[in-house]
């Protein structure tokens, strides 16, 4: 994990990157690191479906685009577990990271979904870790498989951002879910893994 600073993830309604300036517009947020411009789109966990191959997919929406993420079947379950409040009955992998965070005065701010290349998806985690009395002690930045990621986010109901780059190499109109947007039929998507 690398220290970031507290302000670059204080507020989740900003775009929560290490940056040197930050801009918030209608429709998405631009951070300006040192001469690089990074938009950033927020995005919605549909649910899990499939690839039409078996391989199991995340299916994240912006509006009218689904970004498909291929992921690992103990991921996808885990992530169908939290989005459909299953209980296990004992805490899961992602359920012990969940606890960790909480019994070290952690909190999860955002999950990113910077980068995508050959064929891998890469993600970091924004932690905030704070003292006894709520003072924000360090601030983290965590990589992260994004089905990872994605798992803990739906657990604590933390924001999930994908960069404007990766939408736009990945994403795919909305109409690949059809009729339903937990149809079976879903594009194939890039592996996280």
């Amino acid at each position: 994990p690398s220290p970031i600073p507290q302000s670059a993830i204080r507020n989740p309604e900003t775009l929560n990157l290490p940056c040197i300036r930050q801009t918030r517009f209608p429709r998405y947020r631009i951070t300006y690191w040192a001469h690089k411009e990074v938009a950033m789109v927020k995005l919605e966990v549909l649910g899990v479906s499939s690839d039409g191959h078996h391989q199991p997919v995340v299916l994240l929406r912006n509006e009218d685009r689904v970004l498909p993420i291929v992921v690992g079947i103990a991921e996808a379950d885990a992530i169908h577990a939290a989005l459909t409040h299953r209980n296990l009955g004992r805490p899961m992998t992602h359920d012990l990271i969940c606890n960790l965070l909480a019994g070290l005065h952690a909190e999860m701010q955002s999950v990113i979904i910077y980068k995508l290349e050959n064929d891998t998806f890469y993600a970091h985690l924004n932690i905030e870790q704070k003292s006894n009395t709520g003072q924000v002690e360090q601030v983290l930045r965590v990589d992260s498989r994004p089905s990872d990621g994605i798992a803990i986010a739906v657990r604590l109901e933390t924001p999930i951002f994908a960069a404007e780059q990766v939408m736009d190499q990945a994403s795919q109109d909305v109409s690949i879910l059809g009729s339903g947007e937990d149809s079976d039929e879903g594009e194939e998507g890039e592996s996280d893994t």
